[in-house]
């Protein structure tokens, strides 16, 4: 008799050793996206707080085959949507070790893209690539001349499965397709995370946010000309959120109220912020870049964007971006 495999032979064999099944990869669902941003966002928090500051990645790229990206575009914006909610619940948790939350930058940022390899690696079906960054990650805008620049980001290695903090030249970026259907940003809003009472003048209920801003924020906070010297342009910015970011002017970062971005290639990404300090009831200044920035001649200390090193700003005060743009401060408190 045959030693089908459908025969009592094939049976006994089964028994003893069992049918080899072909290695299956993980299929890329929407919970799976979902999944490693989020276990992408708690390790930034682990990787980037510092003191009482609680830090972390806002800006996040997600790389995906393009025929998963085909297939899981439709479901981008729930996708995000329940990202952020779980950020919240997870920045929640933790709230009781930090003193506040303190990110970078003015609002998370998704992009996602379709692509066949990323820095030297296939993407295949099965693959979700999220890298993520404090603030500033500017896919698909690699200019001429640049292909050597770098960016600090944090992605799952492959061969350890672990986080690690990576250079990534931006060519790398070149082979991603990034679709502006599939870019998303929404502004933070940590009222009810972190914060100081404060009476709301309609009730005199107690709620949980920042304390009062000075009476002059109708009129902004601040107001700032500038001059880019290279374009040979003026123009100004009002200054109504209590922090800003100086940055380059960029794709990913001109959806955000506070950012004064400049068009100049002599402005770093990030180059600086200024807040409004409502201990001392004054101005203060950081600087980022690695070019300098002066405040009325004054050079001021570069230091890193997950630890700003804050000096004073005077209420009118000149500040000169890598002796190319000029910026004229005037605080309206």
């Amino acid at each position: 008799m045959a030693n089908t495999p459908g025969g009592w032979f094939g049976k006994l064999s089964n028994l003893i050793i069992p049918p080899s099944q072909p290695n299956s990869a993980p299929v890329v669902t929407n919970k799976r996206i979902l999944n490693e941003l989020v276990a992408g966002f708690e390790d930034s928090i682990q990787r980037e707080s510092v003191g009482t500051s609680m830090l972390f990645n806002a800006h996040f790229l997600i790389i995906l085959h393009p025929d998963t990206y085909e297939d899981r575009q439709n479901a981008f914006p729930v996708v995000v949507n329940e990202a952020i909610q779980a950020f919240k619940s997870v920045i929640e948790s933790h709230k009781s070790e930090y003193g506040r939350v303190s990110p970078v930058a003015s609002g998370w940022f998704f992009k996602f893209g379709a692509g066949r390899e990323f820095g030297g690696e296939s993407v295949s079906p099965s693959d979700v690539k999220v890298i993520g960054a404090l603030t500033g990650i500017l896919p698909g805008n690699v200019q001429s001349g640049t292909s050597s620049e770098k960016m600090n980001v944090t992605r799952r290695v492959k061969q350890t499965n672990r986080y690690e903090k990576v250079d990534v030249d931006l060519a790398t970026f070149q082979h991603i397709d990034f679709r502006e259907p599939g870019a998303f940003a929404v502004k933070f809003n940590f009222d009810s995370l972190s914060g100081t009472p404060e009476n709301t003048p309609s009730t005199g209920a107690t709620r949980v946010g920042p304390p009062a801003l000075p009476r002059s924020l109708d009129a902004g906070l601040a107001q700032i000309s500038y001059y880019i010297a290279e374009l040979n342009k003026e123009d100004s910015y009002l200054m109504r959120d209590r922090e800003i970011i100086i940055a380059r002017k960029e794709i990913d970062n001109q959806h955000f109220p506070n950012y004064l971005v400049l068009e100049s290639a002599y402005v770093s990404n990030p180059h600086a912020r200024i807040r409004f300090n409502d201990a001392s009831q004054s101005f203060q200044i950081a600087s980022f870049s690695r070019n300098e920035t002066r405040v009325n001649e004054q050079l001021i200390p570069r230091s890193e964007p997950a630890s700003p090193e804050w000096f004073d700003l005077p209420p009118k005060a000149q500040i000169l971006l890598n002796s190319m743009v000029t910026l004229h401060f005037q605080s309206n408190s």
